[in-house]
């Protein structure tokens, strides 16, 4: 409790809390991230980092939603629950991370608003393989951000607390949105059934132990059979010192205190979070909530000063030996004499431990459990973040020699698609060059009119197996004039038909697949791939394994061996059957296609 607004009231319990909360997080990211790419070398670290992220908030949203019904089962979780929201913010601003990282990586450096390509990449909400995960994250992450931005107390006060706690009970659906976000997107791209068994272990632990919880809550739930008017709640002699005893009345929970040989009854419910006082203890002459330690006076309900909180209380009175409430409830901060009985002493509630996170030192027992408990949750993060990048799907094989500019002597060529034609050492043999610009753009513009042209170019390069392709830096395309009498490459030989056919396979932009991005195929690269043949990059049918070097791929045009038309776009990381002519022009295979048909 605090008499006025402070970002956070630190004490060492909270620093401590922190401490192992930021090493838990810092180790989690880490080990995912360190195993993902010292068992896979082709992997990048942006999408390490992006999984890691993601992985590491969901984990701990994970360990949040179980602090509840654990701490309702084994009071020893209650140091773990008192700073619950120290870990809800923590946790929402990883998934803001997670969810920045991916946009700018999947969506940025297009023709369009980031925000707005995440909302225009060619899903299909009837087919999971296309269905569009990332706005169940979006979602997801709407929720996360609104419930750690009222997280306050002072949100509390001003929204009340049945609509602060209903707003928190988002938390649910957002688990919710994150199971589908993470089964429809990163799952699909997994290597084995590990990270689906984890994710639904994961989902089923959380609503069993709720279901546990719940199902234990019942037994205190139940009214007397018969009972009308006053309503017995227990015999005197078993309420200890302290501590409180719970009777049904009218459908709503009352605690029963003890205190100084004095009997007084309040409503169960407190009035910060709505935690149950009967589970509390009088400390310092105040009943203490165990969830964060608001305190109220047993005889009228009120805090004491400066405080103002109140709830209600409920006249009590003795007969046959039995103490029974009044069902009428008293309003909130109503003064009731207390019920005065004489009985022997009784062995102090305090015999068991109790603590609230504002009390300098937890109890050894309390303590020791809480202890055991933070390490089996940091374990079981790190366990399952290991274990995730494990299994994840082997990264392509291809590379981007980010930061690296390069100068190569050649010939443009506008078509089937913008080209660098590089003679080789025999000046015969041409090593082809697909142009992209940066960013999710083709090269079109830089290369317009200027067909069998000799240029001096300077590019990024990208290669995977034996095709190449040069990211065109901006201005990096110079005419070069021979000296006289140099004689430059050989004609280039004209294509040569192959025949038509029909190859079923996925369309994917090139400039990712062969090495800019990793995964560059499935689900999770659709909106990617959507953007960057709009935006120009050539289009390519790949057949055969997404991990093989050489996996056979054919650039795609119109059937009249135009530019790709714009929707093909539409059709990226689908299973598609294409029919057209098939020609091959040096290494390179094209199909001009004359029909595209989605081959679910």
């Amino acid at each position: 409790m605090s008499a006025a607004y402070k970002a956070v009231n630190w004490n060492r319990q909270k620093f401590l809390y922190d401490g192992v909360l930021a090493a838990a997080v810092l180790a989690t990211l880490l080990a995912f991230v360190g195993v993902t790419l010292g068992l896979d070398p082709a992997a990048t670290l942006e999408t390490a980092l992006i999984r890691g992220l993601g992985a590491t908030a969901f984990a701990l949203l994970t360990v949040i939603l179980l602090l509840g019904p654990v701490a309702r089962l084994d009071p020893r979780a209650l140091p773990l629950l008192y700073n619950r929201r120290h870990l809800g913010v923590t946790m929402a601003l990883l998934a803001l991370a997670h969810a920045t990282f991916a946009l700018v990586q999947f969506h940025a450096l297009g023709d369009v608003n980031p925000l707005v390509s995440l909302l225009d990449g060619a899903a299909d909400w009837r087919h999971a393989a296309t269905f569009p995960f990332e706005l169940l994250g979006l979602g997801a992450l709407a929720i996360l951000l609104l419930m750690a931005a009222t997280s306050h107390d002072y949100w509390l006060a001003t929204l009340t607390a049945p609509v602060w706690k209903a707003l928190h009970m988002l938390a649910y659906p957002a688990y919710a949105l994150l199971v589908g976000h993470v089964a429809l997107g990163s799952l699909q791209a997994a290597a084995g059934a590990l990270p689906g068994v984890l994710l639904l272990a994961s989902a089923l632990l959380v609503f069993g132990l709720h279901l546990v919880a719940g199902w234990r809550e019942r037994a205190g739930d139940v009214e007397p059979a018969g009972a009308t008017g006053w309503v017995p709640a227990c015999r005197p002699e078993e309420i200890r010192e302290g501590r409180a005893r719970m009777a049904v009345v009218a459908g709503e929970r009352v605690a029963v205190f003890r205190h100084q040989g004095t009997l007084s009854a309040v409503s169960n419910v407190c009035a910060h979070q709505n935690g149950p006082l009967g589970e509390g203890k009088i400390v310092d002459g105040c009943i203490t909530c165990p969830w964060h330690g608001y305190q109220y006076r047993p005889h009228d309900g009120c805090s004491p000063p400066p405080f103002t909180e109140t709830i209600p209380t409920f006249n009590l009175a003795l007969r046959d030996g039995w103490v029974v409430v009044d069902p009428v409830p008293n309003p909130p901060g109503t003064p009731v004499p207390p019920l005065r009985l004489d009985l022997p002493d009784s062995a102090p509630g305090g015999g068991d431990e109790f603590y609230v996170g504002y009390f300098p030192v937890a109890p050894a027992g309390i303590a020791r459990g809480a202890r055991l408990l933070a390490a089996a949750a940091v374990l079981l993060a790190l366990g399952s973040a290991v274990l995730v990048a494990r299994t994840q799907g082997a990264a392509a094989p291809g590379r981007f020699a980010y930061g690296t500019v390069e100068t190569l002597r050649g010939q443009l060529r506008e078509h089937p698609t913008p080209m660098l034609l590089v003679p080789g050492d025999d000046g015969v043999a041409y090593r082809r060059f697909l142009l992209v610009g940066e960013g999710k753009h083709g090269a079109a513009a830089e290369v317009a009119g200027r067909d069998g042209e000799w240029v001096d170019l300077a590019g990024t390069r990208i290669a995977r197996g034996h095709r190449e392709m040069l990211e065109v830096r901006a201005g990096g395309i110079a005419r070069y004039t021979p000296p006289p009498n140099v004689r430059l490459g050989l004609p280039v030989p004209p294509p040569v038909a192959l025949g038509r056919f029909t190859l079923r396979g996925e369309i994917v932009d090139s400039k990712c697949w062969l090495g800019v991005m990793k995964p560059a195929t499935g689900n999770v690269h659709r909106g990617c791939g959507h953007r960057c043949l709009r935006g120009g990059v050539p289009a390519f049918l790949m057949v055969g394994a997404h991990g093989d070097a050489d996996a056979l791929h054919l650039l795609l045009t119109a059937e009249d061996g135009g530019p790709a038309p714009g929707h093909f776009a539409e059709l990226v990381g689908r299973p598609v059957e294409l029919s057209g002519e098939v020609v091959r022009e040096g290494d390179l295979l094209v199909m001009r296609v004359a029909q595209a048909v989605v081959a679910w």
